[in-house]
């Protein structure tokens, strides 16, 4: 019961948000492309599905059709069933429709964002050379051990070690217990503010990295060089850019909504989160433009 529960779920909820507005007109003929019962499926159900799939093929078509058949069968089930009366489903249902309500509220509140400039993007491409023009793929052997072991005697010591033996041995003599691995590193794996001092390392050259409690050191093996052009990166540049530029004017909007409105909280579980430092690129560059800059080695 528990998985038809979860199947017609799902599928409930798309039907009610793809079919309840044809339900309330009449329809045509022409506008009826099958009959389940006494229910029918329009071409506007069609259509909405569609418009997920540009440039459908007829079989396509025929298998969305045929979906929503299913899906029209499995609705009907669930209200013989009077599974549309569980609590869970309806707060599901509820939930789905606010969800969709904010969505298209953020849409249309938010407006679409300006395409950045030619000015803006030249100028990321010019303060992020280590993503571009200087951008590298790097191989390291990489130290992990606790951070409390890292004081400034073993700084002091590890500046001269420009071997990975070198580095162990220190290590050993100190007693401190240690990780090693080697690794290779794309520019955009690493902390997007310590970019200018990985492309200025030489061979056998370390830079220390925080962990959570640990502290992992980096030893330059190799590294070659991978430049991305303008030309390249200005698409990627523009998505992130346009990215960015739409959170900041989404947090604004917000916030301008919140203060409009009366809040009150009843019952508050924490205060809120205080923002993590960025440590790496995942939290300094977005998704697509990492796997836009990894598609361009």
């Amino acid at each position: 019961m528990k998985k038809l529960s979860t199947a017609v779920l799902a599928l409930s909820t798309l039907f009610l948000l793809t079919a309840c507005n044809d339900k309330e007109e009449k329809k045509s003929p022409s506008q009826v492309l099958a009959k389940v019962n006494d229910a029918e499926i329009t071409v506007h159900q069609l259509n909405f599905v569609l418009g997920k799939i540009p440039q459908a093929t007829a079989e396509q078509k025929q298998q969305v059709l045929d979906q929503l058949i299913d899906q029209e069968l499995l609705v009907n089930k669930a209200t013989e069933l009077k599974l549309d009366r569980e609590p869970n489903i309806v707060q599901a249902i509820e939930a789905a429709k606010r969800q969709i309500l904010a969505q298209a509220a953020a849409e249309r509140v938010m407006g679409k964002p300006a395409e950045p400039s030619k000015a803006a993007i030249d100028d990321f491409y010019a303060k992020n050379s280590g993503l571009f023009a200087d951008r590298k793929n790097y191989e390291f052997v990489m130290f992990l051990f606790d951070k409390d072991k890292f004081n400034d005697e073993i700084i002091a010591q590890l500046d001269s070690a420009v071997t990975p033996m070198k580095v162990k041995t220190i290590l050993d003599a100190a007693n401190i217990p240690f990780e090693i691995n080697e690794g290779r590193r794309a520019a955009e794996q690493l902390p997007m503010q310590m970019l200018p001092k990985f492309v200025a390392m030489k061979q056998g050259d370390i830079l220390s990295m925080n962990e959570g409690n640990k502290i992992m050191l980096l030893q330059l093996k190799d590294s070659q060089a991978a430049p991305v052009t303008p030309v390249e990166a200005e698409p990627l540049i523009k998505r992130y850019l346009g990215t960015n530029d739409a959170q900041e004017n989404a947090k604004t909007k917000l916030k301008a909504l919140r203060t409009a409105a009366k809040i009150e909280y009843l019952q508050k579980f924490a205060s809120a989160p205080v923002a993590a430092p960025t440590t790496g690129a995942a939290s300094a560059v977005d998704d697509s433009l990492k796997a836009g800059l990894k598609g361009l080695k």
